[in-house]
């Protein structure tokens, strides 16, 4: 399969994608840092604080498959505005409903609907703009977004926040997206063909819920897409099993501050900016396979690393580590997805694979506040290094590496 040229104009409307969703990647990556504290502080148990943050997820689930779907009618940028305008609001929300929890359920619901378009939108589009070859370094380069997110989201977080006041992080957030969803809408451009576009559109007129064509459209996604979607649904459950109570965790067991929570965040992001490239050139030169399975391995170690007692700086390496494997773990499972998809399932298919994480992380937070509340951390460390050996098994028996993957 030859590989297409991909034109100056196509890489720059890319640039200008990746740019405009930083803001959304700088106020996502403070909510599992901010919003367990905020949870705790106006009294609630980190079983109900799981629950706010699985509401969120649970709706990213229904918003990460409509994504995929409605974007092959309607075109990609459409749909990555509006998700984008739906999670600007909802920080504006949080300023003022206070502490009800009823309120606090929808207004995380809402932000879910939001924020997890985002995502589907931007690696559909990255698989859209770049040939198999090189996609690696396109995934790695919203990665590295990511990672650029979180470096500065957990820094400035805690100047926003005066004691129990959180006010002005509310609505320094929502500002903020707001600025990306302005420049969507002048500097992005589609990346969907207009005569696929159109041909969606007339396939769909007389639109109705169509189950049948539905589970069709997951069975064509093929046994092998399936194998490896059932693995990230395992590999992500476990991560998310930690994810949402990282900040008690250091606050509670390691007993640091805000300040060097904020640290603790922040080296993993950054190692995330620095690896992310990295494993965008290993994707492209080694192949996806080889990637995740190495990401997933240096999870299990990094997760058996925080049962082992130990301060700061303990902190500190094990988040560089946590840093690392996600560069590799989601670069690597995200182009892995797009090379055994064809063009023509791809939008269906990265969202889907982005509503699998969700329910992942639907699952995790879910249940790991309860685990937590019952038997403390290590218990929810152990099981989700056991998840991740489970995802290894998964990967390396059923799933091959993409015939269509070029190496550069």
């Amino acid at each position: 399969m030859g590989e297409t040229t991909v034109s100056p104009q196509q890489r720059r409307n890319y640039y200008f994608i990746i740019i405009s969703t930083i803001s959304m990647q700088i106020t996502a990556s403070t909510i599992y840092m901010v919003f367990p504290l905020f949870f705790a502080a106006i009294g609630l148990t980190k079983g109900e604080s799981g629950l706010l943050i699985s509401i969120g997820t649970f709706a990213g689930i229904l918003s990460s498959v409509a994504a995929g779907l409605l974007s092959n009618r309607f075109g990609r940028k459409k749909i990555l505005v509006l998700g984008t305008l739906l999670y600007t609001i909802v920080f504006f929300i949080f300023n003022s409903v206070g502490n009800s929890f009823s309120a606090l359920m929808i207004s995380r619901f809402i932000a879910g609907i939001g924020f997890y378009i985002m995502p589907v939108m931007v690696t559909t589009m990255a698989a859209d703009i770049f040939p198999p070859g090189e996609r690696g370094k396109a995934m790695g380069l919203f990665s590295a977004a990511g990672g650029i997110g979180s470096l500065i989201g957990p820094l400035i977080s805690p100047l926003l926040i005066n004691g129990n006041d959180y006010s002005t992080y509310f609505l320094f957030s929502g500002g903020f997206v707001a600025v990306s969803a302005v420049m969507m809408l002048i500097f992005v451009k589609e990346t969907l063909q207009k005569e696929k576009m159109l041909s969606e559109k007339n396939a769909s007129k007389g639109f109705k819920i169509d189950v049948p064509g539905f589970i069709k459209s997951v069975r064509g996604l093929g046994v092998v897409v399936g194998v490896f979607l059932v693995a990230v649904l395992i590999y992500r459950t476990g991560l998310t099993m930690i994810d949402p109570f990282m900040s008690l965790f250091l606050e509670d067991v390691i007993h640091i501050d805000l300040s060097q929570v904020s640290y603790v965040f922040a080296t993993r992001a950054l190692t995330t900016i620095i690896f992310s490239p990295l494993a965008g050139i290993l994707v492209d030169k080694s192949g996806s396979k080889i990637a995740v399975l190495l990401g997933v391995f240096l999870s299990i170690i990094d997760l058996i690393g925080f049962t082992i007692p130990g301060g700061f700086l303990w902190m500190v390496a094990l988040n560089l580590l946590y840093g690392i494997t996600w560069a590799l773990t989601m670069t690597a499972m995200t182009t892995l997805m797009a090379d055994l998809l064809s063009p023509s399932m791809r939008g269906f298919g990265l969202g889907i694979q982005s509503a699998i994480s969700q329910q992942s992380s639907t699952l995790g937070s879910l249940f790991s506040g309860f685990i937590i509340d019952a038997y403390g951390f290590n218990l929810v460390f152990y099981l989700a290094a056991a998840f991740c050996v489970v995802t290894l098994g998964f990967i390396q028996v059923f799933v091959p590496e993409p015939r269509n993957r070029v190496k550069v």
